[in-house]
């Protein structure tokens, strides 16, 4: 009898479905390393204290305990390959840069191996190992996308670098013309243009987080040997002068906060060197809504997710410490020993509270008056803009949640009190008077609101409830006058948020309306 001796590598092999704002365990086993492959939806994984985005078609190598929590409005689907840290044949996929592939491609693959798994016949066992090694085939295998992506990379990572088309395009293995083409069509724009936009973005790092710093050292810095030329480019890009935008920062104040203050310094007409973000809620903005996104380029954005780290904030510099009372009643202790430079704002009812305190704080009171103007004119527009659709029928808001739904009361809240109060919405008279309470989808119908709001809701959310046989009772739904904008972004607590939520709330609110 001949004997078959097979190199079989003890792979295993899984598959994770995770809904929104739910977490998991990646890797709980420190002799292993486990390869990630994200097939649908998209995340965060927390891996050393450190928080990376995940999207569709990638992949990610992990050697260490991991939290993976998914920020989809749908499935989070992840499939997994984990094989024992000590096999050497394997190590050399600790140092490739790992392609993207479609889900179409892979995810069959994945399937198939997952179904050959526990085979107990050599035919069953070839298979899996052959689907694997397919797996890992295409995942180092480098596309025209990867060497785009790489070219990014060497260029953000050595911005000071001359570089001249000839020289990315060879690194992307592709002559000059096909990588211009294929980088614009990755990109957006052309290799030149990404390398003065981050120049741009690296130049206003450099300026807000270094004290003291010269427009020359700037412009060095980043490449670019004449100072004059970098001004005049930077004015170009940024729309004002560089010795204009330090005097942002000449204030250097960090925000310590829950509430996203830099909304109030910015219209003040001063960039915070630290201001909070929300990485899960705005992953692909830097965890900030986008109309700050560009604003805060330059500015350290601490996690408000998670415990804010003292010395992230110390390391900024800051000359003044805005802090608001956080959540769970966390002590900064790191910043007691600092307290010269903590200014405490209480938590406020109206946006124009924050505003005008912090004005106060920074002396800038004499900007007050215009920017509530500006707000109160753009208030009264849309007002009458929505006029036919607010001055008949009781108004209810709403948000649902994974297994709950908010019933919004008429005060006290950012949002409702511009609703209620400064756009003429009619709210129902047995809404709860402030705060919120929450309700059944039989207590919506008993409530018998004949115009309903769904605010800041997902759809898998939103759908799940409307299959309620309860829902088809309530009194707006009967009306068809159920409104659901995409409202994610809507946070009129300062006044570029405010601005933004107005702009185009009328066209947004009319569009907005279910029919079921």
């Amino acid at each position: 009898m001949t004997k078959i001796h097979l190199k079989l590598h003890p792979f295993t092999l899984s598959s994770l479905k995770i809904r929104e704002g739910k977490s998991d365990i990646i890797n709980q086993s420190t002799c292993l390393t486990t390869l990630i492959y994200t097939a649908s939806g998209e995340g965060n994984l927390l891996k050393g204290g450190r928080l990376f985005p995940i999207t569709e078609g990638k992949s990610y190598i992990i050697s260490e305990e991991c939290v993976l929590t998914s920020t989809s409005s749908n499935l989070l689907t992840v499939y997994s390959i984990s094989w024992e840290k000590d096999l050497e044949d394997l190590s050399f996929l600790l140092s490739v840069a790992l392609a993207d592939q479609q889900p179409a491609k892979l995810v069959p693959l994945w399937e198939s191996a997952l179904k050959t798994q526990t085979g107990g016949s050599i035919s069953e066992r070839c298979r899996f190992q052959s689907t694997v090694w397919s797996i890992l085939s295409f995942l180092t295998d480098h596309t025209e996308v990867d060497e785009i992506e790489e070219t990014k990379k060497m260029i953000t990572n050595n911005i000071s670098n001359p570089y001249s088309i000839e020289k990315l395009a060879d690194k992307a293995k592709m002559n000059p013309t096909s990588f211009i083409r294929a980088f614009k069509k990755r990109v957006g724009m052309t290799p030149k243009e990404y390398l003065i936009e981050e120049r741009m973005r690296s130049a206003k790092v450099l300026m807000l987080q270094n004290k003291g710093i010269t427009t020359k050292d700037v412009s060095m810095s980043i490449g670019v040997q004449d100072e004059f030329y970098f001004s005049r480019l930077f004015k170009q890009k940024v729309g004002l002068p560089p010795s204009i935008f330090m005097k942002r920062s000449k204030q250097r104040i960090a925000v310590v906060s829950q509430v996203l203050l830099q909304d109030h310094l910015l219209s003040l007409g001063i960039q915070p060197v630290a201001a909070p973000a929300y990485p899960s809620i705005f992953p692909s903005t830097n965890g900030l809504p986008r109309y700050l996104e560009k604003e805060l380029e330059g500015t350290v954005l601490l996690n408000a997710e998670n415990m804010f780290q003292p010395e992230e904030i110390l390391k900024t510099q800051p000359d003044h410490i805005i802090k608001t009372p956080l959540h769970n009643g966390e002590i900064q202790s790191v910043l007691l020993s600092h307290q010269q430079k903590v200014q405490h704002i209480s938590l406020k009812t109206q946006w124009n509270e924050y505003l005008r305190e912090i004005a106060s704080l920074t002396g800038q009171e004499s900007r007050v008056d215009s920017i509530e103007k500006e707000v109160s004119l753009l208030e009264l527009k849309v007002k009458d803009e929505i006029c036919p659709m607010t001055r008949k029928g009781k108004w209810a808001v709403i948000w649902i949640r994974e297994g709950e739904i908010r019933l919004y009361g008429m005060r006290d809240h950012a949002c409702l009190d511009l609703l209620y109060q400064k756009l003429g919405f009619d709210p129902h008279p047995d809404l709860p008077n402030n705060g919120y309470r929450i309700v059944s989808v039989k207590e919506l119908a008993e409530l018998n609101a004949n115009k309903l709001l769904i605010l800041w809701s997902h759809e898998k959310d939103v759908w799940k409830v409307v299959r309620n046989k309860e829902w088809k009772k309530i009194k707006a739904v009967e009306n068809k006058e159920v409104y659901y904008p995409n409202s994610f972004e809507w946070d009129p607590w300062g006044p570029l948020g405010r601005k933004n939520m107005l702009i185009n709330f009328a066209v947004t609110l009319q569009n907005s309306k279910l029919i079921f």
